[in-house]
């Protein structure tokens, strides 16, 4: 399953990579996912209205820009995604095989169910949280997906775990289990059990 990578996103990465400091004097769509991204942090809920008089634009235009809410969403719940991927690979550098995963799969879901924003989100737009995030060949679940994949291909060239399945349909099968514990939980506002999470996707791969 292959994802593909938001324009919004490349934008905003692009965006800041090459600020200089000095003053855009008008609003870009990097602008534009920024802004988003603050807003979805700060709450209570990303208003489109609302983002198109904080960055001075009409709602015509914003809506060129990044498409229709639910779209502009998905795009920022996966760049919080890639930043949950971010913070596994670091957890579980240096380590190998399914060391390796655990570290990465522990540090992946504890980043997530600690993101209030994110938690916040299911909570309150519980159906439309769902659609976006679990639906098989989503922008934010095939990222996921992938991500783990490539992580297992890694593992299996240099021989330190012998998959059993195909990657992608094992990364699918964890980010399925990945999404049960931590949605659920953030439903009911009960505390997610991140060890019982961890040790049944590393079941796969054991």
């Amino acid at each position: 399953m292959e994802a593909t990578v938001s324009t919004a996103s490349k934008a905003f990465l692009a965006h800041r990579d090459e600020a200089n400091g000095t003053s855009t004097p008008r609003a870009t769509p990097a602008d534009a996912f920024q802004t988003a991204l603050r807003a979805f942090v700060r709450g209570p809920r990303l208003d489109m209205e609302k983002l198109a008089q904080d960055l001075g634009i009409s709602k015509t235009t914003l809506y060129r820009w990044t498409g229709p809410r639910d779209q502009l969403l998905s795009e920022v719940l996966c760049f919080f995604g890639e930043e949950a991927v971010r913070i596994g690979r670091e957890a579980s550098d240096g380590q190998t095989g399914l060391v390796r995963i655990e570290q990465f799969i522990r540090a992946f879901v504890e980043s997530i169910v600690n993101f209030e924003p994110q938690r916040r989100f299911v909570q309150n737009e519980t159906e439309l949280a769902f659609r976006l995030l679990t639906t098989r060949g989503g922008l934010v679940q095939s990222t996921v997906v992938e991500r783990i994949a490539e992580l297992l291909d890694e593992e299996a060239a240099t021989g330190s775990i012998t998959l059993r399945a195909p990657s992608g349909d094992l990364a699918y099968a964890m980010t399925r289990i990945i999404e049960g514990f931590i949605y659920n939980d953030a439903i009911t506002d009960s505390g997610p059990d991140v060890d019982n999470a961890v040790r049944i996707v590393c079941l796969l791969v054991d």
